[in-house]
Parts: structure tokens; sequence; C-alpha cells
């Protein structure tokens, strides 16, 4: 395999100002985010970054500007060549990326800065240097990459073993990789490095990138993106939103008590399952589900062709993420309801089986979001992969069995939007739905018949709370058996927490006693 260089191309020609940065922490729920949790809100101190960048000029600059008072206080280690210029895009990116008031990861003081082209070669992933040469080990401490450049070998060959080589590090390492489309509508998107599997591919909130379909040559042609959208002038400065939205939420699985022990917290998959169900799904999203007959609410694609999963929305991501892990089961159950928020790392799926949860909704909600998300398996000497193949489902829970809600019938469940995801291209499925009626639900995911190797999926949810009324069994009167009932799950997250804090505790027992007798 020839080993040349790429055609390294950067996503901006003109810097954004500081000013519209709380506009952007307003639009991704930042600020939301801080009221919510206010002094305790993870900063993405302690995670290491990566920057990558394309050399801007002839000299080859490619660092951030170390002086720039954005960065007080931040080592930023030049992993290629030393003593040139500062780059100006490469400094507009750091400060959405790790800057000490511009960004949401203000915490992060340990960055490592690459020129693209020795990244892609011979210094991180080795490209066209043969399957016995794998991926550099990240720098210690590092979880997320951020790539504002787009560029292509010029040839498929290449490319597609670039694209294997960081989906494998991905995997191997443990790490979150945020990328860039190209910018302008209907323009056409480069290989490198927005067509991986394992990233996350990022546009602009307004719709202004490249949003066509992985071309015949690449692997997994017919594949939609971005995966998601965010602020910004240019993707080059939307793309470190989410790569400093990642870091904040390595942060929290290290510092938050509901997941800190829990390893699976630690995993960039989760990251990126919990960020790809939190967003604003706007008025115009959709994924193309049909409205009416026997297919409605069937979706073959999981993402809208241009938004992807739509808005970053960290404050809802942070709280699906801290809701903790909830583990489904083998059957669906009846009696045993999750919280609203969280999540579901399952670290092998067979073929042809399925796990449920099972979900009750005191009262209809405005929208219910849920992503599945699975790496691809790259062979170790990147000369194949393989994908699984995963179906989504919602279904209604009644008298304990399984109701489709898929088709008309469905109307009466849902208002619009998606109930199934089936594709059979992405490593993703997603479920949106407007207005979701109160009741019983189980959600499925299904591994389908297939002979690739098994990987962790990782599934997260968002369901607005609701609040159980304290008549418990329906009788229409709070009595000693309803009470029976709540001591019953004394210390659970059952169907007896009043309140929707997870817990049914002293909380819930004063509302059910203050609601004794008659309903």
């Amino acid at each position: 395999m020839p080993n040349r260089l790429p055609t390294a191309i950067t996503l901006a020609l003109a810097l954004c100002t500081a000013g519209a940065h709380a506009d952007v922490f307003t639009d991704i729920k930042y600020t939301d985010l801080v009221t919510r949790l206010g002094a305790s809100v993870p900063t993405g101190a302690g995670i290491g970054i990566g920057q990558v960048e394309a050399p801007e000029n002839a000299a080859g600059s490619y660092a951030p500007d170390v002086a720039n008072s954005e960065f007080v206080g931040k080592t930023i280690t030049l992993m290629s060549a030393t003593g040139l210029a500062a780059s100006g895009h490469a400094t507009e990116v750091a400060r959405n990326l790790y800057g000490n008031t511009v960004s949401i990861a203000k915490g992060v003081t340990s960055i490592n800065s690459w020129n693209v082209n020795q990244w892609l070669t011979s210094d991180f992933l080795h490209t066209g240097q043969g399957g016995a040469v794998v991926p550099s080990a990240p720098p210690a401490g590092v979880k997320v990459f951020n790539h504002s450049w787009i560029g292509s070998f010029g040839s498929s060959i290449n490319d597609n073993d670039a694209l294997r080589r960081l989906d494998f590090s991905v995997t191997r390492d443990n790490i979150f990789v945020a990328v860039g489309t190209n910018n302008g509508a209907g323009s056409a998107a480069q290989s490198l490095l927005s067509y991986a599997f394992n990233g996350v591919t990022v546009g602009l909130a307004d719709g202004n990138h490249a949003n066509a379909l992985t071309p015949a040559g690449i692997d997994g042609p017919t594949r939609r993106k971005p995966d998601l959208v965010a602020p910004g002038g240019f993707t080059s400065f939307s793309t470190p939103v989410v790569g400093a939205a990642a870091a904040l939420l390595f942060d929290a699985a290290d510092s938050h008590p509901a997941i800190a022990t829990n390893a699976n917290a630690n995993k960039a998959l989760t990251i990126k399952s919990v960020l790809m169900a939190g967003t604003t799904h706007r008025p115009t999203w959709s994924n193309g589900a049909p409205t009416s007959g026997a297919s409605r609410g069937i979706s073959t694609a999981p993402l809208d062709t241009v938004y992807g999963a739509d808005l970053l929305n960290i404050d809802r991501a942070h709280l699906i993420f801290t809701s903790g892990e909830a583990n489904g089961f083998a059957t669906p159950q009846s009696s045993v309801f999750l919280r609203h928020q969280g999540w579901d790392y399952i670290p092998t799926a067979l073929s042809n089986t399925s796990t449920y949860w099972s979900f009750r909704v005191h009262q209809g909600v405005s929208e219910a979001s849920v992503a599945a998300t699975w790496h691809r398996q790259v062979a170790t000497n990147f000369s194949s992969f393989n994908v699984q193949d995963f179906d989504l489902r919602l279904w209604k829970l009644v008298g304990g069995a399984l109701v489709s809600i898929s088709g008309d019938a469905g109307a009466t469940a849902f208002a619009s939007g998606n109930c199934e995801s089936k594709s059979a291209t992405e490593n993703t499925e997603l479920l949106y739905m407007r207005n979701l009626a109160a009741g019983d639900y189980v959600l499925e995911l299904k591994r389908n018949i297939g002979t690739q190797t098994a990987m962790p999926v990782v599934v997260g949810w968002y369901i607005p709370n609701t609040v159980a009324s304290p008549d418990l069994d329906g009788d229409g009167v709070v009595c000693a058996q309803d009470l029976a009932s709540m001591l019953n799950q004394w210390s659970t997250a059952g169907s007896a927490d009043l309140n929707a804090d997870n817990i049914v505790n002293a909380a819930d027992l004063a509302m059910l006693l203050s609601a004794w007798g008659p309903i």
C-alpha cells in the first residue's frame, strides 16, 4: 500500500468570535446543567485531550497559541514539529475544546497536539504500514480526540485502512473520537475521518454541512452522517463542543457517586450512546418513519438525513448518564419497571436473542428517546471487519403481554415519530416518539441472526419523569394494600417511587399517607 500523505483540508477559513459562546451554552443546555448542579457541575478535570489539526500554512503550523489567556494553567504538549508559529484555526478549536471560559470542559489541563499528516502516518495510526504495525497507544490519560479537519489519501484502499485503524484504536484504547464533516449543505464529504463507525461525526446545528451517504468503495456504504450536530460557525468549531461534552461526561464517570464505581460508565461507547439518546429533537427532526399505514412508526434509517440524532443536549445526556446503569432482562417483565432515564452496557449479545427493559409511564409525556450503539470489530491485521445487526423496538405491555404499537393502531400510543428502528447498515438504532401516552411499555433490543463477532452494545433512554398515583393497586382508594405494596418495594426504584427520585423511601411514604382514603 503506498504511504503518501493525505490531502488535509481545514474546515474553516474564518474564525468565530468568543461573543457567540453564551448562545452556545444555552443551545446545548449547558446553562441548564449549571442551574441544576451548581458548583458540582463536572468540568473535564483529570481528562486528557488529543487535538489533531491540519497544517495551516506552508510552514506547517498546527498547534494552538499557548500564550492565549484561554489556556492559562494548561499544558499543551506538541507531538509533531516544534518551533512553529501558532495556528489561528487550532487556537479557535482549542478555545471551544478546553478553553477556560469558552469551553464546557474548562477543567481539562493536559493536551497533546498533533499535525494530522504525522498523526495519520508515522506518529499514531501508521496508515499504509501493513497489518503487522498497529496504531500507537494514546498518551497516558488521553480519553478524547478531536479532529477538526477533513481529507483523503485519494485512494479508497488507504482511506479504508485509516478508518479501520481509527475504529480499532477506539475499541482497543477506549477513546472517544469527535470528527467534523465538511462545511456546506450538499457539499461532498471527505472520507477522513467522517466515515468512521466508532467515532462521532459532528455537523452544524443550522444544517450547513455535508450529509451525503457513505459512498461505494468506503466501508459500510449508505450509512448516514453526521451522528449529531452542535452550534458553531463552521464544523471545525461545532466538533470540539461535542469533544468537550465527552470530556465532561468522562469526568462525571470518575466523580459522580452514582456511577464512579461502575467501570461500564467509563466506556467511550456508553458516552456515545447517552449523548445520542439525550439530544434535543427539534420540530422538523425525522428519521423517515411512515406517518400512516401498516408501516407507521417503523424506520429503516435511524438518523435524520441532515441532523443525525439532532442537537447536543449536555444537561439531558448528563441526567441519563448519572441516573446509572439499569440491567435489562432476557424476557419481558410485567412487574419490574425501571427509572425513566438510564442506560445499559451489554458486554455480549448473542445472535438471535433479545434484551428487554420495562417502563411505567404514569401520565402522558411530550417525548421519549432511545439510542443503541455499538462498535464494528476490525481484524488485527486491518484486512477485514464485521458489524453486528440490531433492531430496537418499543411495545405496549397490556395484561402481561406485548402489544405492537406499529402501524395505524399505534396512533393511540404516540402521536408521531418511530417506535421501531431497523437499519441493516448502521451501527446505531434510534427511537423517538412525540406525545407518548400513559401506560406500561417494554423496550426490546434484538440482535438479528448473524455470525459477526459479538461486541458490546449500549442502550440509553430518556423519558420525562412521571408521578405515580399513591393508589398503587388502582382500586380507587389509598389504603393498607397500597401501604403494604410500598413497604415491599422499600429502597428499590419500583412503581411505588411516587416522587420519581429512583428510590422508595420516607418521602414516598409521606405522600401516600397524605392521600389516605378515596381518590
